[in-house]
């Protein structure tokens, strides 16, 4: 719904209530109904929303709460298909390169040479970052095979690059006096791309077409995915192949879509819960770490080093402290 239908003096706080609702996985057609439900009550009394409503990020949480669904989580959060995973491509792109850009511009100064032995090692790291991005997308699609498929061959290939690039002489130049902002272009151009495309490109809806064997292998993998405990995952399983009789509805048919029920039965389970919390606790503040520890080590930032790496040691604790608050024992069963 465009906000130029609502009255002029309701648009900052339509505004306010899209910016809290979104990301919240709430369907895109139950929004806009709600909308019209909002804007047709604004109309009849003729009051502006704030007056009418309230808080509009207040009314926006209590929606969500209402209005958002796990099969729209599933479709358009990781493993939802191409566009999900595009986008977080095209993002992980932008801001390697452009952190590659300032070091070069911090040490070189606006040209510098690019040495075949550099070019392979950053793109042999691109090489390990991309797969897995795309090896995450796979194993929350519940295809845990093919996610360990494309992680073996990109680690072939990064070791490949880097072997490559250590055996050559460290004199060997691709180009020399290359003007940076060129090359900025150069190397932030396949992120811009991939986030355009992703853009442009349709929300793909969730699959319908499942023979029961496939829907079982999907299930779980959604389950290992969630890091539902294998004991619970292999019980979970082996209800729904006692309901799947002959004569029995299909297992589509009967429970949904495999990776909607496997993400609900994983929030369900308070291990898993536990498990992903200490995951993302773990990768979260030590990714912050593992950079800092880099940037001081290499030294590469001149006068900036020690701040950027005490700014990177100050994110990674405040990451902690964050999901220090979100741990599932404290929210109770």
């Amino acid at each position: 719904m465009d906000s130029k239908t609502w009255p002029e003096q309701d648009h900052k706080w339509v505004a306010r209530y899209r910016t809290t609702i979104a990301g919240k996985h709430v369907p895109a057609a139950a929004l806009e109904e709600r909308e019209r439900e909002l804007l047709n009550a604004v109309r009849e009394a003729g009051l502006p929303a704030a007056e009418l409503f309230g808080d509009a990020a207040l009314l926006a949480t209590e929606d969500v709460a209402e209005l958002a669904s796990v099969d729209e989580a599933v479709r358009t959060s990781e493993g939802g298909g191409l566009r999900s995973a595009l986008r977080e491509v095209g993002g992980t792109l932008v801001g390697t390169a452009s952190v590659a850009v300032l070091i070069m511009l911090f040490r070189s100064g606006w040209s510098v040479d690019v040495d075949v032995g550099s070019a392979l090692v950053f793109a042999s790291l691109a090489v390990v970052v991309l797969s897995w991005i795309v090896g995450r997308a796979l194993l929350s699609a519940g295809r845990p095979v093919a996610m360990v498929g494309v992680l073996i061959a990109s680690g072939i290939v990064a070791v490949a690059g880097i072997a490559s690039a250590a055996s050559l002489r460290p004199d060997l130049v691709a180009a020399s006096d290359v003007p940076v902002p060129l090359l900025g272009v150069g190397l932030l151009a396949p992120g811009v791309l991939a986030l355009v495309a992703a853009s442009r490109m349709p929300q793909q809806t969730l699959r319908e077409d499942w023979d029961d064997a496939e829907w079982l292998r999907r299930f779980r993998g959604g389950l290992r995915s969630r890091l539902v405990p294998a004991t619970t995952a292999r019980g979970h399983a082996a209800e729904i192949e006692q309901a799947m009789g002959p004569g029995a509805p299909s297992a589509f048919d009967e429970f949904g879509h495999p990776l909607v029920l496997a993400r609900e039965l994983g929030e369900a389970d308070r291990t898993a819960r536990a498990r992903r919390w200490w995951v993302s606790t773990v990768v979260g503040p030590g990714t912050y770490v593992l950079i800092a520890v880099a940037v001081l080590a290499l030294n590469s930032w001149g006068a900036l080093t020690i701040p950027l790496g005490l700014a990177l040691l100050l994110g990674a604790v405040i990451t902690l402290v964050l999901g220090w608050g979100k741990r599932p024992w404290a929210e109770g069963p």
